[in-house]
């Protein structure tokens, strides 16, 4: 039995990893819910420490102390612990960040998130040189305090994103420090290329913050739609809007708006915040100049979010002045980062294919 066992585990080792990584990954979608949640924060940091700690270890092979108690076995199991950990961050990661952000807008940052969640399983070998460990270390600690800080701090803003790169940097030469100790001569071996990889992730961090690329976490857009009207029901909105066509079976709301001159066209969204963080969100209206072939801002509506609510603060705006053809509306931030965005045509009214329908939200 034994052998049978043993047999299986050699014949399939190569599809271990990659379906640790598929129900990790799975796991992570059900387990973080929410980002200011101190479960979810403890787990990320749990593995934090837990990279720290293996990278740590296997740094002092070379010591007194690794050569006594780090036996191959041992290696190899601190190996596969500091890739299982990465790959959890950085599975939490690409979690958070697509909740928070527009793909459209976010997806080189969103990209780079999968990747090295994924290359953290398929090329481990990779992540065993010191260097790169660091490197992505501190790419880790750069994310993880994006969100972490406006969570804490129940701010959002430039100053804000600065601290907790600030913070992020503090920690990642706090940590060389630590190895610094564990084995001199070896780290200076690697100090000039630490150094500049360091300050070469620093800057291109704050790149993708200031041309709005990173996503505006902890900021979620929850929920978003278009709507013929819009009223005030107590606690709650009602929404009026034309059931698509049965062929459309993505979308139950028609985004082909039949608009009659004088009448508003309503923009309704969801943006979860966490508790007692409050600041603006804009919703930009913009229109698609065919002869031009480019999207035109028309309007920039500012919105006040209150946070705490799960299912996200509500709020709308609406435009009367309206052209035909294609429209979207963004929902971003006061500097620009985009949560998300609606699409719909705007069409000349003869008649409407459905009843209007009323919902509540």
């Amino acid at each position: 039995m034994n052998n049978l066992i043993h047999g299986l585990r050699n014949k399939y080792r190569h599809l271990i990893m990659p379906l640790a990584l598929v129900g990790g990954f799975i796991a992570d979608i059900f387990t973080l819910n929410q980002i200011d949640q101190v479960f979810d924060n403890a787990i990320l940091i749990l593995h934090i420490i837990i990279v720290a700690t293996t990278i740590a270890l296997l740094f002092s092979q070379d010591t007194e102390f690794g050569q006594r108690f780090l036996q191959e076995k041992r290696v190899n199991f601190l190996k596969t612990l500091m890739v299982f950990s990465f790959g959890a961050l950085f599975s939490g990661f690409v979690i958070f960040y697509t909740r928070s952000g527009s793909i459209i807008i976010s997806w080189p940052f969103l990209i780079a998130m999968v990747v090295l969640m994924l290359g953290s399983e398929f090329r481990k070998k990779y992540f065993h040189k010191l260097v790169l460990q660091i490197v992505i270390f501190y790419l880790a600690l750069l994310a993880w305090a994006n969100f972490f800080i406006p969570v804490i701090t129940k701010k959002m803003g430039t100053w804000v994103f600065i601290t907790s790169t600030i913070i992020s940097t503090l920690l990642i030469f706090l940590f060389i420090s630590l190895l610094k100790k564990i084995n001199k001569k070896k780290i200076a071996l690697y100090k000039r290329p630490l150094i500049i990889r360091i300050v070469g992730m620093l800057m291109l961090f704050h790149l993708l913050y200031f041309t709005n690329i990173i996503p505006p976490v902890p900021l979620s857009l929850k929920f978003k739609a278009v709507y013929y009207d819009i009223e005030r029901s107590g606690s709650n909105y009602l929404g009026q809007y034309e059931k698509s066509s049965w062929i459309n079976i993505f979308n139950k709301r028609n985004r082909s708006m039949h608009w009659r001159e004088g009448e508003d066209i309503y923009v309704f969204t969801q943006v979860f915040a966490p508790t007692d963080l409050g600041t603006d969100i804009n919703h930009v209206w913009e229109w698609y100049d065919e002869d031009e072939r480019r999207w035109i801002n028309t309007d920039t509506i500012t919105l006040k979010i209150t946070g705490g609510r799960s299912a996200g603060y509500r709020g709308f705006s609406k435009k009367s002045n309206l052209s035909y053809h294609r429209w979207r509306v963004k929902t971003s931030t006061a500097r620009g980062q985009a949560l998300g965005i609606i699409s719909f045509n705007v069409e000349p009214y003869s008649e409407r294919l459905n009843d209007l329908i009323i919902e509540e939200l």
